[in-house]
């Protein structure tokens, strides 16, 4: 009965000690946690119209120039609580900015403590709506939205700063959609953006309703600097390649064909009335801000991606004009869309953006960059990327915790080996008066 007693002993403790070591292995992984302050923009609103938490921000006014829309100008817009369940994507309320008949640049912005070194995502779902009539009516066809997010690394709180590093403006009308930027923190704070800008020129954008709202934001951390991995190479045998198919001559999202430009031959394959379109282009951003300025022009031989997970659906080059590459007849879904550019040249927007495509609607990205200014030229900051974000810094190493400290030691082993220990020497000690007793006898 003893042997079975100090068997049953001995199991125990090593069953206990198995289980100490197999627990961190098994322990649940560590829910990501929104940084942000009032991130679905509830209640209250402070009396500037923006959520609390939240602040402003607009493009200086410039002169007015209603008479000749299409050039573009910028007039600060209204913030407002917005409460229709209909232009709510999370919560009770969203964030609107908009206008009547001016047309406008302007968003929200948020500034939140960082960690120098580490990767920050921030994502947020946009809704816009344009034209004379009023909602819930459809949007008018032909205008731009020009929607996309950013972030400051330094958390200036300067929307228009040369290192805020933005995301591709994208054009969607009467839709919530999802923008994603991620960019490496430089200081102990970051400032993230929502923006959108009615005032594009070679659009006549003055409308009754130029409006936008915002919902359901995150800043989240994502671990180490990105290593900008390309979008996946076709496999073998490759997707047929994507001819540059000119837009038609009244697209949704850019102006008409003017009557100089050659119109599209009537031998092109039309859009198929089914599917949706992402159509995209480069553009010359010299000033290197992320927005195409009315004297900056388009960059030719950039190539573009079109992928859905790890399907390439096509690849296509700019042409250098203003004429986009069109990928058409695309399922409804969520699309990833790179550009990737020549040598010679640096993106001043995001390389890459995650879209969604919804059927017979057209959708339209925008990426930005310029030839490389020559080394050592004034406004080439040491230790920047290409993309404007710092140089990551050193991470800590494996065996450091989630916080860059040692780990702490598993109490929980150490006890069970300690149990182990005690159970083996009490063992040899029975064996021992065992065999005493024996030689006695």
């Amino acid at each position: 009965m003893k042997n079975i007693a100090w068997k049953f002993l001995f199991i125990t403790v090593l069953t206990l000690v198995v289980f100490s070591y197999a627990a961190p292995g098994q322990a649940a992984p560590a829910r990501q946690a929104n940084l942000l302050n009032n991130a679905d923009f509830e209640w209250p609103y402070d009396s500037d119209g923006s959520a609390t938490g939240w602040g402003r921000w607009f493009s200086n006014s410039t002169e007015d120039k209603f008479g000749d829309c299409a050039n573009g100008y910028h007039k600060r817009p209204n913030w407002n609580q917005e409460t229709n369940p209909a232009l709510i994507k999370s919560g009770s309320s969203s964030q609107q900015v908009g206008n009547m008949w001016d047309t406008w640049s302007a968003g929200v912005q948020q500034t939140l403590p960082s960690t120098p070194g580490v990767t920050y995502r921030f994502t947020v779902w946009g809704y816009a709506f344009a034209g004379n009539d009023d909602f819930p009516n459809p949007s008018e066809g032909g205008l731009q939205s020009q929607m996309r997010v950013g972030i400051d690394p330094n958390g200036s709180g300067i929307w228009n700063e040369a290192d805020v590093v933005w995301s591709a403006p994208v054009n969607f009308l009467d839709q919530w959609q999802q923008l994603t930027i991620e960019a490496t923190a430089t200081g102990t704070e970051i400032t993230v953006y929502t923006s959108t800008n009615y005032g594009v020129p070679g659009v006549n954008q003055c409308r009754k309703h130029l409006d936008a709202w915002w919902d359901a934001a995150s800043v989240v951390e994502v671990g180490p600097p990105p290593t900008n991995t390309p979008v996946p190479l076709p496999t073998s045998p490759p997707p047929p390649p994507v001819t540059n198919t000119p837009v038609p001559p009244t697209p949704t999202w850019t102006p008409e064909v003017p009557p100089t430009a050659t119109a599209v031959p009537p031998t092109e394959t039309p859009i198929p009335p089914t599917g949706g379109t992402i159509c995209v282009n480069a553009f010359a951003d010299e000033n290197a801000n992320g927005i195409k300025d009315d004297n900056e022009g388009y960059m030719g031989n950039v190539t573009f991606t079109v992928a859905q997970g790890t399907q390439i659906v096509g690849q296509g080059i700019s042409t250098g004009t203003d004429t986009p590459v069109c990928f058409s007849g695309l399922e409804p879904g969520e699309y990833q869309v790179a550009q990737t550019v020549p040598g010679r040249l640096e993106m001043t927007t995001a390389g890459n953006t995650t879209i969604t495509v919804q059927s017979e609607q057209i959708v339209g990205v925008e990426f930005g960059s310029r030839i490389r200014p020559d080394e050592g030229d004034a406004g080439s900051n040491p230790g920047e990327g290409a993309d404007g974000s710092a140089t990551p810094a050193p991470g800590d190493g494996a065996d450091n915790g989630a916080d860059g400290s040692s780990p702490s030691p598993n109490w929980l082993a150490l006890s069970g080996l300690f149990l182990l220990g005690l159970g083996v020497l009490l063992m040899l000690g029975i064996g021992v008066v065992v065999a005493v007793r024996k030689i006695k006898t």
